[in-house]
Formats: structure tokens, sequence, C-alpha cells
């Protein structure tokens, strides 16, 4: 499952890079949305990575928490640039779905691991 969860994150922050590049530039604010797309996207897959090396289960559940955050940050970057329709939606609304179901993937394992959470 965590293997999964790594190749999902590394491949969502690899189109979240592609679609940082092709933010219109003579829009001040697709400049701030670039940055910070770049940054959470790059995070999440570099947490993810870290998932995979063993570990005990209080720093897993971290790691595993903070990977989470990161791809949420991620998915907040994608829905401003769909409600600016800064891109056509037929391109960044399938990258978003997918965000979703990865920032689900960490939820599920996070319960997994510590049911109350």
């Amino acid at each position: 499952m965590i293997d999964d969860i790594y190749k999902r994150a590394k491949l969502l922050s690899q189109t979240c890079l592609k679609i940082a590049l092709v933010l219109p530039v003579e829009i001040p604010m697709c400049n701030l949305m670039r940055g910070h797309l770049i940054e959470r996207c790059t995070d999440m897959a570099i947490k993810a990575k870290g998932l995979m090396v063993t570990q005990n289960p209080d720093f897993f559940l971290k790691k595993l928490g903070d990977a989470k955050e990161s791809c949420d940050g991620c998915q907040y970057w994608l829905e401003l640039i769909a409600e600016e329709k800064y891109l056509d939606s037929t391109i960044i609304n399938p990258i978003l779905e997918e965000s979703v179901a990865i920032s689900n993937l960490f939820a599920q394992a996070i319960r997994k691991i510590k049911p109350s959470y």
C-alpha cells in the first residue's frame, strides 16, 4: 500500500510541477500559486518517499500526517487554480481528483495505524 501511495504521490507531484510551469506568467496571482504549488507538491512526494524506510510507528504516523498535510495543501492550490479558471477544467479536474484520492489514501493509512485518528 505504501509503495502505491508513493508512486501516486510522485506522479501527482510531477504533474503539479508541469501545471505550475503552464500557469499564465502575466497574472500576478498565478505567480504566487506557482510557488506554493511547487513547494507543496515536492514536499508531499519527498515525505511520501520517506515512508518507504522502515521506521518506528510513531515516526511513521507523523510522516503520514505530514505527507497528508502537504497533499491537502497541494489540493488547495489546485482548487484555487480551477476556481479562478486559470487552466481549462478538463486539464485541472482529473489532477484535483487524484489529489483528493491520494489524501484519502494517506488518511486510510493513518487510520490503520491509529484507529482513533
